[in-house]
């Protein structure tokens, strides 16, 4: 008997020891995962803002890109308006030019009478001081009687009169061409002038313009880096759910609540399907590139409820998605649910199926409100539409 109790305690010894490290082992174990998890929200958060930061500057810079796009349209229309304001110009040149020609030919005849006109008073002058003052007088005293003399008189007077009136005249009208000839070159230099400030204009116009080419090809490049991260940093996001998801399954000892059959309906509400799942133009980036899930357009506040029992695994603003929550319901199938204006679920629930998860909204990348809807089976998107009723 003493010997049966003996054996006994010494069994009870050894479970003892056995025991004690086992469930410290556990306790490591669990406490380690506790870690990872949390190291993983780190990570999830980190590449989280990272998608955000580059999705939101790709916004910024393809705003930046469109505003630039229409600075350049207004440029090639002022180019063009410059343009024809040269061509104007360069006509009104054409025009001057051969003003001044006109008036360098009427101020060459004009000097050339007026000269002329001089030559001929000068001869009259010579002839009369060569003949002598006995000329004129033969002229007034071969009168026949004094009324004749008197006329005489006034013709000379009128002739030396007429020649004097017509030499002046001569001399004015020269006067008058070569202010206008002087008038005529200031026009023409003013609007060659006004011509090279027009041509250094649109010059300088079309050099923006160039300025800006280069700028929308920069900012191209710097777009389509952006859109990489963007797309590197949601890769990450999906790895990073997938390994915490596969850390709360161990810990939680996830059993498979999905076993096939049709999903429920995440709205229980009225919707209309505004995108279905494929590729498409994004709504605000432009680029063609795969629509995941589907959208269900819904008045802002409409519930949200999980389609199937499971585990929540994100509960949180997930930058192109706002604010979004996925749930894991083992068997590799995940749903996820974007754009909440609200989320009520929590990270490491276990929400049943037709439960209350959040609110319709339109946060993230959204130009209104609706609930983004996936499945992903084995981390992967699919078509939603064969799993719903």
């Amino acid at each position: 008997m003493k010997k049966k109790l003996l054996v006994l305690i010494a069994m009870l010894l050894v479970v003892g020891l056995v025991g004690r490290p086992y469930e410290g082992q556990a306790q490591t174990e669990l406490e380690k995962i506790e870690q990872d998890l949390k190291q993983l929200k780190k990570d999830m958060d980190r590449a989280a803002n990272n998608q955000k930061y580059a999705e939101k500057t790709v916004q910024e810079l393809t705003g930046k890109q469109e505003a630039t796009k229409a600075d350049i349209e207004s440029l090639l229309a002022r180019i063009e308006t410059v343009q024809v304001r040269l061509q104007n110009t360069q006509k009104k040149i054409v025009d001057a030019e051969e003003k001044l020609l006109q008036t360098g030919v009427e101020l060459e005849n004009a000097i050339k009478q007026r000269d002329n006109r001089d030559q001929l008073m000068a001869s009259r002058v010579k002839m009369a001081y060569t003949a002598g003052p006995v000329s004129f007088l033969d002229v007034l005293l071969s009168s026949a009687n004094f009324s004749d003399f008197l006329d005489r008189f006034d013709a000379v007077e009128a002739i030396a009169a007429q020649d004097r009136n017509i030499l002046d005249e001569k001399k004015k009208y020269a006067d008058e061409v070569a202010a206008l000839k002087l008038q005529s070159e200031q026009e023409l230099e003013e609007i060659r002038k006004l011509y090279e400030e027009i041509e250094q204009h649109k010059a300088s116009l079309e050099q923006e313009e160039k300025d800006k080419e280069v700028l929308i090809a920069k900012l191209a490049v710097e777009i389509e880096e952006l859109e990489e991260i963007s797309e590197e940093s949601a890769k990450q996001l999906t790895e990073l759910a997938k390994q915490a998801s596969a850390l709360e399954a161990k810990k939680n000892r996830i059993k498979t609540y999905y076993t096939g059959g049709k999903l429920g309906l995440p709205l229980k509400s009225e919707y209309r399907l505004s995108s279905p799942f494929g590729f498409r133009i994004h709504p605000i980036t432009g680029a063609k590139k795969l629509h995941a899930g589907i959208d269900m357009a819904a008045p802002k506040g409409t519930p949200i409820y999980a389609a199937e029992t499971g585990v929540v695994i994100v509960a949180q603003s997930w930058s192109g998605y706002g604010n979004c929550v996925i749930i894991d319901h083992g068997g590799g199938l995940w749903t996820l649910y974007g754009h909440m204006s609200e989320i009520l679920a929590k990270k490491g629930d276990t929400v049943k199926r037709g439960e209350k998860i959040g609110l319709v909204g339109s946060t993230g990348q959204s130009t209104g409100n609706h609930l983004h809807f996936e499945v992903r089976k084995n981390s992967e998107p699919v078509d939603p539409a064969p799993y719903l009723k």
